[in-house]
């Protein structure tokens, strides 16, 4: 058992300071995936903001919902997708106005708006993913939004190597024709 595990077991059973302890411990690693996600330099979020954003999403629940650490993972590339479609929309929102005054886009900005588009075509087709199989989706969040590797997602998610495999490769696939249509 990790020590992250440890700590979460000890944050159900009452500990205050535990839940604060195991979230210290997996500080840098949520770092290194939100920069990971948002491809080291992003315009439209920086590694911390989302960091934090995303820590204050998995507080509201607190270590109750939590099971291990890689359960914890798994939460928090949920909460990282959710926190990157947010940022998102309102980046489209600022593109069509969002009541201020409108001015010429130079390439950042256009480069920005593309980014904010495709993290919605993105959105919309695990949608349609998750309608078929939900399990497919929970592999995308672990790969591409919490930037794990094939066995912390199998970790993760409760699932044999090949079988998370299988899935990541079915995932791939689904993505790329709902994307293409």
């Amino acid at each position: 058992m990790s020590q992250v595990t440890e700590l979460l077991d000890k944050a159900r059973a009452g500990d205050d300071r535990a839940w604060d302890q195991a979230v210290a411990l997996v500080y840098d690693d949520l770092k290194r995936i939100a920069r990971g996600v948002l491809g080291g330099a992003s315009a439209t979020l920086n590694p911390t903001a989302l960091v934090h954003e995303c820590y204050l999403r998995l507080e509201r629940g607190g270590a109750d919902g939590v099971h291990n650490r890689a359960h914890f993972f798994a939460l928090a590339a949920r909460a990282m997708r959710q926190l990157l479609l947010n940022h998102a929309r309102d980046r489209i929102a600022e593109k069509r106005g969002a009541g201020a005054v409108h001015t010429e886009l130079d390439a950042a900005d256009a480069e920005v708006a593309a980014e904010a588009a495709s993290l919605i075509d993105l959105d919309r087709a695990l949608q349609q993913l998750e309608r078929e199989d939900a399990r497919l989706v929970r592999v995308v969040e672990c790969r591409v939004f919490a930037g794990l590797g094939e066995q912390e997602t199998a970790a993760a998610l409760g699932e044999s190597l090949r079988t998370t495999q299988r899935l990541w490769a079915d995932a791939r696939s689904r993505l790329a024709q709902f994307l293409a249509a």
